[in-house]
């Protein structure tokens, strides 16, 4: 037994932090803190309450920034200024709160969060205090900053944003159904996201997210995976089975041949998020260069807009559609591929 983590809720750990020579574990019990290289460990909890509905504090995550430490726990996120004496909640606050990852993005902070409403938490103030993220309209699970671009991992696939979180372009071509995408890191040059339940897995893409390839080869239905991280020629995946790892030259090898990998036939995908609000995507793929235009009607019959309207090369292609201006209800969305027409349904919830 480790000395310190006594309990089997203490042992049950969700994330370590190393900072300033101190190491932080987030576990169900609480933070605790180890001086000697983890050799012991403290409780660092005060401050954290339990909340309502809860046996324990629930602290899911560990971040530093600035010098400062945040949590997300059961209870709401929390912050120390103090390298974890002492914590204050922030303006967030209440049941089921659990804040599971936080990263910095150009100077803001976004925390993710997996369950429904609110879907994460964005600040602007370092922390001190937080705002729903509502722009994503979709639970958050990861981030990964790369500025300019953000990307996060959701319950609903890939998306990324290049206006620090005010909108989001989804990237999910290619995805297992229904992917609650957990983690997302770069090798190489290649994006590569884990997906967890039942659409587990583990996907690349080389073409910034617009088409993901399986490359779960070796690996056994796994119900969660939760974390990727390199580790010197490895990629290493914390999963509900242990720890995976493979060479990051096979991910080498993935990039020489995946840029001749092309759709084998037209295809027109069903908007995502649909029913939508205020803004979807649509994602369509063509084996050979063509003329493509891509058009939305109202339930009339009356031509909205034209997304699309020039000769697109091979390849997965994604339009995004604003109906901001537009009244709710159902539209039509109809594309002409060189000579192949297609339309499918979409539902503005305004």
């Amino acid at each position: 037994m480790i000395n310190g983590l006594n309990t089997f809720e203490a042992r049950t750990a969700y994330q370590l932090l190393w900072s300033d020579d101190d190491l932080f574990v987030a576990t169900t019990d609480g933070i605790y803190k180890s001086t000697d290289s983890g050799e012991s460990w403290q409780r660092k909890s005060d401050g954290i309450e339990i909340g309502p509905g809860a046996w324990y504090l629930f602290t899911e995550s560990i971040f530093e920034h600035e010098g400062i430490l945040f949590t997300g726990a059961w209870s709401g996120i929390y912050r120390s200024t103090d390298g974890g004496e002492n914590w204050e909640a922030t303006n967030i606050t209440g049941q089921s709160i659990i804040a599971r990852f936080f990263v910095n993005h150009n100077g803001m902070l976004f925390a993710a969060r997996e369950l429904m409403g609110p879907d994460g938490y964005v600040s602007t103030d370092s922390g001190e205090t937080w705002a729903p993220l509502t722009s994503i309209s979709l639970p958050t699970i990861t981030f990964l900053s790369e500025p300019p671009v953000l990307w996060a991992g959701t319950i609903g696939g890939v998306w990324l944003s290049t206006d620090d979180g005010a909108s989001w372009t989804h990237r999910s071509d290619g995805l297992s159904p229904d992917p609650y995408n957990s983690s997302i890191i770069r090798v190489s040059g290649t994006l590569i996201s884990s997906v967890k339940f039942g659409g587990s897995g583990m996907f690349r893409s080389t073409n910034e997210g617009i088409f993901w390839e399986d490359f779960s080869e070796g690996l056994p239905f796994l119900n969660s995976i939760e974390k990727l991280i390199t580790y010197g020629n490895h990629i290493i995946a914390a999963t509900s089975d242990g720890l995976w790892q493979r060479d990051t030259s096979e991910i080498i090898v993935g990039i020489e041949t995946k840029e001749e990998i092309l759709p084998e036939s037209y295809a027109l995908s069903q908007n995502y998020p649909n029913p939508f609000n205020a803004s979807t995507n649509i994602h369509y793929s063509i084996p050979t260069p063509s003329r493509v235009t891509l058009k939305i009607y109202d339930v009339l019959g009356q031509q909205v807009e034209t997304l699309v309207d020039e000769i697109k090369p091979a390849g997965h292609h994604t339009a995004a559609f604003s109906a901001a201006g537009l009244s709710g209800g159902i539209y039509f969305y109809k594309i002409q591929m060189d000579d192949r027409v297609q339309t499918r349904k979409m539902v503005y919830l305004k």
